[in-house]
């Protein structure tokens, strides 16, 4: 009875551990009314988009955002589309949006340099720890998605493991299922924490020609430092209409939230 209770319990476990998010049916009424799902708006957006129908594309494009579907191909031709009517700030929030969701893709990567190559902001990077860099390397090596999958999968390989030391008569056996699922469930639960850092919503992009940051949430503080359009930032706190950032070269500051946008 007791291995039955123990069976049930990681069923479970892995129900609440893996469980994604559906994705909403809500479609833009305009769009919907001469496109009847996601794939071929997405389609139709594409041809305007070679068409040189920049504006076209990009409003169809944001509307099968608004239906909440989401992707890497998607943000990136959205990307591309505000790239071309010289509207840095959308184009570098929607290229760091695709980076987030796959940052191995080449294309993605090469856009991002040329767009990010425009902005005025130019900071000193703080050195990192060697232990965040290694760790960056690994996380850019899958999409966020595939870590998922990853996840997923190995943990169910663990689950299985675990049903044969439950069940297997020989002790070497259970010994050596035991030890493999136990390293089998960390690189789970590692692909997962990877899969949850790409997802992370901490930094944001300046939406405005010019921001000033100031020293405390309201229009009285004192000027710390300029910002301009296109630059990223790191969200480090919020305050009713403030928003605390802090700046590759550490410095932090605080801006009205409506002039930046969450990556």
């Amino acid at each position: 009875m007791k291995k039955y209770t123990i069976i049930l319990s990681i069923i479970i476990w892995s129900n609440v551990s893996f469980a994604q998010n559906t994705d909403s049916t809500y479609i833009d009424q305009n769009a919907q009314t001469e496109y009847t799902d996601a794939d071929s708006m997405f389609t139709k957006a594409n041809q305007l988009y070679n068409e040189g129908k920049y504006e076209d594309a990009v409003d169809i494009y944001e509307a099968i955002l608004n239906a909440e579907k989401e992707s890497s191909y998607l943000y990136y031709n959205l990307g591309n589309a505000y790239f071309k009517q010289n509207a840095l700030a959308p184009a570098i929030l929607n290229y760091e949006r695709a980076y987030r969701l796959n940052p191995s893709d080449e294309d993605i990567n090469h856009n991002l340099t040329i767009a990010r190559s425009q902005i005025i902001d130019k900071f000193d990077e703080l050195p990192e720890f060697f232990v965040i860099t290694i760790f960056g390397k690994i996380k850019s090596l899958f999409a966020a998605n595939t870590w998922g999958m990853i996840a997923l999968w190995s943990f169910a390989v663990c689950l299985a493991l675990v049903l044969l030391f439950l069940f297997a008569g020989k002790l070497f056996i259970r010994r050596l299922s035991f030890w493999i699922a136990c390293v089998v469930l960390l690189l789970s639960i590692s692909c997962k924490l990877i899969e949850n850092n790409l997802r992370k919503y901490d930094k944001a992009i300046v939406f405005v020609p010019v921001l000033t940051a100031k020293t405390s949430p309201d229009d009285s503080g004192k000027d710390m430092f300029l910002l301009h359009e296109g630059t990223k930032v790191l969200i480090r706190d919020n305050f009713n209409e403030w928003t605390k950032i802090q700046l590759p070269n550490g410095e932090q500051g605080w801006v009205v939230s409506e002039a930046i946008e969450i990556i």
